[in-house]
């Protein structure tokens, strides 16, 4: 009688429906976490939840999305499951993984269809990383005729890769291609113990989700894109922001956001013009974008207001950068003419969790830090609380 560990973080009677099944269909229930396959009932797929026992986990959850599943599937080999589909469907998945079938089913290919570029390619390099026995490694996908490192975990500097030296690497088995047929990407393994036709087993089946990822990440840029600036419209904010809260939650890291205001842009534009109110702001995006991070997202937000994302910083590295830009745009007056412009910016700064306990209260408490700092005598970075 085939033995699984039985783990019921949050009953449910769709979960005691489970147990009843596999009880029907001859299995031993032994409850608690323990050695071999456990099945693991809640409300979501949690990293805080993975027991330290057990070699794969069968998720049957209410509800699931992308960031969450990468995260529980980048701990331990398993499957996530809802609830509502077919009790059958648990026992098909068990098999594959006690099986280890990491193929196309493997790869959760049902669920996939919802995951973000960024959600396929930690799962593509964890499982790579997991296989080969390396250390470490990293991704960097193609933009023209550069890649740029968007998976990694510090082993590989993330400095970008022209094309050629890039395709050097793969001619000498230092790096994989993904997706060969558009060159999509590059994946470097630092000291893979075992064959690349090991690791690289499967990679066939991620091709077309990776290639949709893609190309969908690309329509979204342009839909995304500020028309004026450098930066990304309000918009890709409002769909990025809770993925990016979220992702913090799952890896207990903080999110800071950064409002930033153009002081006196009305000004501006009535006595020199609208076209000197818009260099205006391409100016201050532009050294925004420069001061950023690779990892830092920079938004429009209105019309004279911007933000930055910034993951894993707290509210003291948000008021530095703060500092810094405004710092930097006062030293860099600008030239209309004759006329010197001496540019003021205002900023506001709160972070999740210190600050807010959502995307929506993290917007709200950036906004009123901005609104004190307007307030206090503009020019100047306010924190939130």
């Amino acid at each position: 009688m085939p033995r699984i560990h039985w783990l019921d973080v949050h009953p449910s009677v769709a979960g005691e429906n489970l147990r009843a099944a596999f009880l029907k269909w001859g299995f031993d229930l032994a409850p608690g976490p323990g050695p071999g396959s456990i099945v693991l009932v809640a409300e979501h797929p949690d990293a805080r939840l993975v027991p330290a026992e057990g070699t794969e986990i069968l998720w049957w959850v209410e509800q699931a999305d992308p960031e969450e599943v990468s995260a529980v599937l980048n701990l331990r080999p398993g499957w996530v499951l809802l609830q509502d589909r077919p009790l059958e469907a648990a026992r098909e998945a068990l098999q594959h993984i006690r099986q280890r079938d990491l193929g196309s089913e493997g790869w959760l290919r049902q669920m996939m269809h919802l995951a973000s570029m960024d959600d396929l390619l930690r799962l593509v390099l964890g499982r790579a990383v997991r296989l080969s026995g390396a250390q470490g490694g990293a991704i960097w996908l193609r933009k023209d005729d550069t890649f740029y490192q968007r998976a990694g975990d510090g082993i590989f500097p993330e400095a970008p890769l022209p094309r050629q030296e890039a395709a050097e690497l793969v001619r000498r088995g230092e790096a994989f291609l993904l997706a060969p047929s558009e060159q999509l990407g590059i994946l470097r393994l630092a000291e893979p113990k075992e064959m690349s036709e090991l690791f690289l087993h499967g990679f066939d089946d991620m091709e077309p989700l990776l290639l949709n990822a893609w190309r969908l990440e690309e329509s979204r840029a342009l839909s995304f894109k500020d028309d004026l600036t450098v930066a990304q419209n309000r918009r890709c904010l409002e769909a990025e922001l809770p993925q990016s809260v979220r992702s913090a939650a799952t890896k207990s890291e903080p999110l800071a956001l950064l409002f930033i205001d153009v002081d006196d842009l009305k000004r501006v534009n009535t006595h020199h013009g609208h076209p000197a109110g818009s260099l205006l702001l391409e100016t201050v995006a532009r050294t925004a974008q420069r001061l950023c991070r690779a990892h830092d997202r920079l938004y429009r937000y209105g019309g004279d207001e911007f933000c930055i994302l910034m993951p894993g910083t707290t509210s003291t590295g948000a008021l530095k950068l703060g500092e810094r830009l405004l710092q930097t745009v006062r030293e860099q007056p600008l030239m209309f003419g004759e006329e010197s412009l001496q540019v003021s910016l205002s900023a506001g700064v709160a972070a999740f969790p210190e600050h807010a306990d959502g995307a929506g209260h993290l917007i709200e408490q950036a906004d009123h830090a901005l609104l004190r700092a307007k307030r206090e005598g503009k020019g100047r970075v306010i924190v939130a609380g």
